[in-house]
């Protein structure tokens, strides 16, 4: 009996064992499970952080196109509305600088001391011809002239008259 005690002693604590065992695998595969579910609740939760980023990434990628395409027409719209009258301006701009350098060149070539000196001189000159003319005004009398005039007409009158025609 001792024997069948014995096995059966043996069989039960095997039986225990194998149920302690069993609990254990159970506690650890519950565990498990646990580190599992909480570890893809992590992945679901960064997943969704990753997703919100993205689309932060793709608005400001749109916006960021958005406005180089804005500045890209505006600039294209300054070159195409700036760059003819720039031309413009550098046309005129270089046709008074030749006319400049022209008169330069005349002004270079033409003699002003020269000039001024003639002109000094021909007011001089005309200055001195002005008052002998002025002299030769005043020294001529009126009275003489009168009564040679009226001695003139006084001859003439009768040859006038034999003609006919004066008066």
């Amino acid at each position: 009996m001792n024997m069948e005690t014995e096995e059966r002693n043996s069989a039960s604590e095997m039986s225990a064992g194998r149920e302690e065992q069993a609990a254990v695998t159970d506690i650890e595969t519950a565990a498990y499970r646990q580190n599992v579910e909480e570890h893809n609740r992590e992945m679901a939760q960064t997943e969704k952080s990753q997703l919100k980023y993205q689309k932060l990434a793709f608005v400001m990628s749109m916006l960021s196109a958005i406005f180089m395409g804005a500045v890209l027409v505006i600039v294209i719209g300054l070159v195409v509305y700036v760059v003819p009258k720039v031309n413009a301006i550098y046309d005129s701009t270089m046709v008074s600088l030749n006319n400049l350098e022209h008169l330069t060149t005349e002004l270079k070539e033409a003699d002003l001391g020269g000039t001024v000196e003639n002109i000094n001189t021909l007011t001089v000159q005309a200055t001195g011809d002005l008052s002998e003319t002025m002299d030769r005004m005043n020294s001529i009398d009126l009275e003489k002239l009168n009564e040679a005039i009226n001695n003139l007409n006084a001859t003439i009158e009768p040859m006038a008259k034999f003609f006919g025609t004066m008066r």
